[in-house]
């Protein structure tokens, strides 16, 4: 299955190529596509496979990091990294409208962080948001990042530019939090590796 990390409710791993009718449902919806950056709308099950054929090669370029989020065993929504020429990291996730206000942005997000400090060594990650999407901006204030500035950039499903906020956590020093409070930011993140025990800090990943 290529399972990349555990949280206390979810499981992250690689998709495959037949998840590709799940993620056309589950983006297939006005809701969610008009949430994001690069995600089209209506969404077909043609864009679902051309998206995930784009994965190995993203991996391999060490560009884009995608990652399926289950639950369950079932396909809710994904998250990731991305790191841009610059060398810095920007996370991003979707989450299925039937599984919206269950904290599962929150718990995907953090693991997303901690991939980007343990696996790719980050110092820092950046995050943006729709103006409109203050859900979102929940979720990471929650997770400690702070607003940096604003934009305007394409939204593919709307086919025009929309106000955007820009954000920025720094990686916390070992053993604390953002707030430098004990426990580190990947508390809850359960890691694949060490019987899969709470984490205690940025440690909730294993190669695949």
């Amino acid at each position: 299955m290529q399972e990349i990390a555990r949280t206390e409710r979810l499981t992250l791993r690689h998709f495959r190529m037949e998840d590709a009718r799940r993620v056309q449902a589950l983006c297939n919806n006005w809701n969610v596509a008009r949430r994001l950056s690069r995600m089209p709308y209506p969404y077909t099950e043609e864009h679902a496979i051309a998206w995930l054929a784009s994965h190995d090669e993203a991996r391999a370029s060490g560009r884009e990091f995608p990652l399926a989020i289950e639950s369950g065993g079932e396909l809710i929504g994904s998250t990731g990294v991305m790191v841009h020429e610059s060398g810095e990291s920007e996370i991003g996730y979707w989450i299925g409208e039937p599984w919206w206000n269950r904290g599962f942005a929150t718990e995907a997000a953090r693991a997303a962080i901690s991939f980007a400090f343990e696996r790719l060594g980050s110092d820092a990650v950046t995050a943006v948001h729709h103006a409109d999407n203050h859900a979102s901006g929940r979720v990471l204030t929650k997770l400690g990042f702070r607003y940096t500035g604003e934009d305007r950039r394409w939204c593919e499903a709307r086919r025009e530019k929309v106000h955007c906020l820009l954000m920025r956590f720094a990686r916390p020093a070992a053993g604390t939090d953002s707030a430098g409070t004990e426990s580190g930011l990947a508390s809850g993140c359960r890691s694949t590796i060490e019987s899969r025990m709470l984490a205690t800090r940025l440690t909730g990943f294993r190669s695949a």
